[in-house]
C-alpha cells in the first residue's frame, strides 16, 4: 500500500470513529431522554372549590403566593348549593365544605371524606331595630339562610343553647351568601345566618350580632375530597396540603394587611375583612370526633339521611 493510500485509509478510519463517537453520544441522550420521560409521572390537575369565607383564606394566599403546583385549579363560589352542583357533577376534586355534605354525600352514594379540619366562624346577625338580642328570640321570626348546610346546622345548635326551640324558627332559603347581607341591610328579613367576614360587615352596618359558632365550640367545617381523587390523585393531594400548611405558616407570621388586600379582590369579600380577626389557622389536621358524630346526628335525627355513619366512614387522613 502507497503512502497516500494508507493516508486516506487512516482518515477514513478517524472520520469513521468520530462518526460512532457521535452516534453514541446521541443514543445515550436519546435513551436517557425516553428513560426520564417514561419515569417522569404526568401531574393530574386538582380542582378545589372554595367558598367567600375564613376557611378558604389558606387556599387563596397558598395560591397567590405561589406555594401551588401548576396543576392546583381554585373555584370560587357564592353558594353552597353551587359548589355541590359542581362537585356532584364531577367538576371538582375537593371542596371547603362542611361535616354535612359529606354525610350527604355519601348517603346519596357519592364517597366523599372530610380530610381535614377547616377554621371558619359562623354567626346570626339580627336586623338593627329588630330588638332580637339572643337566639331564642327568633322563634317565630324569619331568618335567611342556606338549608340542609352547615349554616342550618349552627344556627339550630345556637337557638337550642339559648333554650329556644328551632322548629320555631321561620326559615327561609337564601343560598348566596352577599343576598342574605343585603336582605338584612335592606330590613327586608329579621336575622340572617352567614360566614365571617360577612358577619362583622353586618355587625359594622348596624346589624346585631345575636351569636357565633366560636362562643359555642362548634366547628363542623372541613376540607373533602371526592373517594376517587383520594384514591388516584394521593400525591397531588399530599403536595396540596404541603402547599396549605405552608400557607399557614405564612398567615400566622405575617401582618394580614400584606395578604388581605388581594385575598378581598380576587374572592369579592367585603372590605371588612382587611380588618377582621383571623382564627388561628393551624396546620392540616383530621376533624374532631365529637364533632362529626354531633353533625351526622343532627342530619339523622331530621331524616336527611338514611342511616347513621361511624367517624371511620366520613374521615380520612390522605397527607401521610
Amino acid at each position: 500500500m502507497n503512502l497516500d493510500k494508507v493516508k486516506v485509509f487512516n482518515k477514513v478510519k478517524v472520520s469513521n470513529a468520530v462518526s460512532v463517537r457521535i452516534l453514541l453520544t446521541l443514543c445515550v441522550i436519546l435513551t436517557a431522554s425516553f428513560v426520564l420521560t417514561g419515569c417522569s409521572k404526568e401531574k393530574n390537575t386538582l380542582t378545589v372549590g372554595v367558598m367567600t369565607d375564613l376557611d378558604s383564606i389558606p387556599l387563596i394566599v397558598a395560591k397567590q403566593q405561589g406555594y401551588f403546583s401548576d396543576n392546583v385549579k381554585l373555584e370560587i363560589y357564592q353558594s353552597p348549593v353551587d359548589r355541590d352542583s359542581a362537585l356532584f357533577s364531577g367538576n371538582l376534586d375537593g371542596s371547603i365544605s362542611d361535616v354535612l355534605a359529606v354525610c350527604l354525600a355519601k348517603d346519596g352514594d357519592f364517597p366523599v371524606y372530610a380530610t381535614s379540619k377547616t377554621y371558619g366562624r359562623y354567626g346570626i346577625v339580627a336586623g338593627k331595630d329588630s330588638g332580637i338580642t339572643n337566639a331564642k328570640q327568633l322563634e317565630g321570626k324569619e331568618i335567611g339562610l342556606s338549608l340542609n348546610t352547615i349554616i342550618e346546622y349552627v344556627t339550630d345548635s345556637m337557638v337550642s343553647a339559648d333554650g329556644g326551640d328551632p322548629s320555631q324558627l321561620k326559615k327561609t332559603s337564601v343560598p348566596k351568601i352577599p343576598s342574605r347581607l343585603e336582605l338584612l341591610q335592606n330590613n327586608q328579613i329579621d336575622a340572617v345566618a352567614m360566614p365571617e367576614p360577612y358577619v362583622s360587615a353586618a355587625g359594622t352596618a348596624g346589624g346585631i350580632i345575636v351569636n357565633t359558632s366560636d362562643k359555642l365550640g362548634i366547628n363542623p367545617g372541613v376540607m373533602l375530597f371526592t373517594k376517587a381523587a383520594v384514591e388516584k390523585k394521593s400525591d397531588e393531594i399530599k403536595a396540596f396540603y404541603e402547599a396549605y400548611d405552608k400557607a399557614v405558616d405564612y398567615i400566622n407570621s405575617t401582618d394580614q394587611k400584606e395578604f388581605m388586600p388581594a385575598v378581598i379582590k380576587e374572592t369579592g369579600l367585603p372590605e371588612t375583612a382587611l380588618t377582621i380577626e383571623l382564627p388561628q389557622y393551624e396546620k392540616t389536621s383530621l376533624p374532631e370526633k365529637e364533632q362529626v358524630l354531633d353533625a351526622m346526628q343532627w342530619l339523622y335525627d331530621r331524616k336527611l339521611i338514611k342511616q347513621a355513619y361511624t367517624y371511620e366512614d366520613l374521615v380520612k387522613k390522605v397527607n401521610e
